[in-house]
């Protein structure tokens, strides 16, 4: 059965256009703020949906804060209506080409699945009106996300990812289903926290 055109699988094919012209430039890496570049700094919700499927692309050590960061200040650029502009020391990290090109396209393909189960429906809470509130969010789990402890970032940028996938092919309920996720990650997040701390007291109690 062939899958209808969605909004969300025409910016999934923006994507992974945007990479794949990168790659006839014989690049081995793209920066950040080449990324950005290539998909608009002005696509806010495009480029949340990006980095939070970034962030679940395993990195080096440090990779995952990074993209956090970045998550926090495209969110903040959409709080102020404003085109994002990475500083430097964020802007200029560099990410491997062919493997954003191998996710690219994997997202192409879990789009069109996706896209058979969310439609445009409740649309009033993914109109312009909702940038504010969803800046607001983003703001919020991604300042808990950049907290260096394990694992910490996983189930709310699951959220994540599920609202900007939501937003973008204009699915209310998607979006619902996304913040309760995000919501439910930062409750395991905030044990975690609690729980390193106690540890953390307990471990220093025992010194002689």
């Amino acid at each position: 059965m062939t899958v209808r055109a969605t909004p969300i699988t025409r910016y999934a094919r923006r994507i992974a256009n945007a990479l794949q012209r990168a790659a006839l430039g014989r690049q081995s890496h793209v920066t950040l703020s080449e990324l950005i570049a290539l998909l608009g700094p002005r696509a806010h919700r495009l480029l949340l949906l990006v980095v939070s499927l970034f962030n679940m692309i395993p990195g080096p050590p440090g990779y995952g804060g990074v993209i956090a960061w970045t998550t926090i200040l495209i969110a903040i650029a959409m709080l102020l209506g404003r085109p994002i502009r990475l500083p430097p020391i964020i802007g200029n990290r560099r990410l491997r080409l062919n493997l954003l090109l191998r996710a690219s396209e994997q997202v192409v393909k879990v789009t069109a699945i996706l896209a058979r189960f969310s439609r445009p429906r409740l649309r009033w809470m993914t109109g312009a009106a909702a940038n504010v509130p969803y800046a607001i969010f983003v703001i919020a789990v991604g300042l808990v996300m950049v907290i260096p402890v394990p694992l910490i970032n996983a189930i709310p940028n699951v959220g994540l990812c599920i609202i900007a996938f939501s937003m973008l092919n204009r699915d209310g309920a998607g979006v619902v289903i996304g913040v309760l996720a995000s919501l439910v990650g930062l409750s395991i997040a905030v044990a975690l926290i609690v729980g390193v701390f106690h540890l953390g007291s307990l471990a220093l109690g025992s010194l002689p």
